[in-house]
């Protein structure tokens, strides 16, 4: 796994800046979402979701508390982040291929969180589909 690459992805979430994602996922990526049943596969369709997850966390007092690199090929990284003063917390499981993320699992916790989150990421998504159709 290439240490840069995840330091570009943390520089992201941090800024907000989600335009420059799309230099550090994989063409074939897989996005696998805590709320949707079925991985989001594809370069685009895992830039939609990591673009709306960056507008959705940002702002939110998001952190990433810890973390574990395995092989240099795997980073577990926890997190959280403050949505109607409820913390919501969870990892980030992200795989790197060749420099790019291949494969980024979310896992979020407690339930009322997942909610919040879910229904904001909802609007970013609408959002995100809009803005590509003008």
């Amino acid at each position: 796994m290439s240490i840069s690459t995840i330091k570009i992805w943390k520089k992201i979430i941090r800024t907000g800046d989600e335009k420059k994602l799309k230099n550090i996922i994989h063409e074939k990526a897989i996005f696998h979402s805590p709320v949707v049943y079925l991985p989001q596969k594809g370069k685009e369709k895992v830039l939609k979701y990591l673009s709306s997850a960056v507008k959705t966390f940002h702002g939110k007092s998001f952190e990433y508390t810890d973390n574990i690199i395995h092989k240099n090929e795997i980073y577990f990284a926890e997190f959280k982040g403050y949505f109607d003063n409820i913390e919501v917390n969870g990892i980030d499981l992200i795989k790197c291929e060749s420099g790019f993320i291949k494969e980024f699992k979310v896992f979020l916790r407690p339930i009322k969180g997942i909610e919040k989150v879910w229904n904001e990421m909802q609007k970013r998504l609408v959002e995100y589909d809009n803005n590509l159709s003008q």
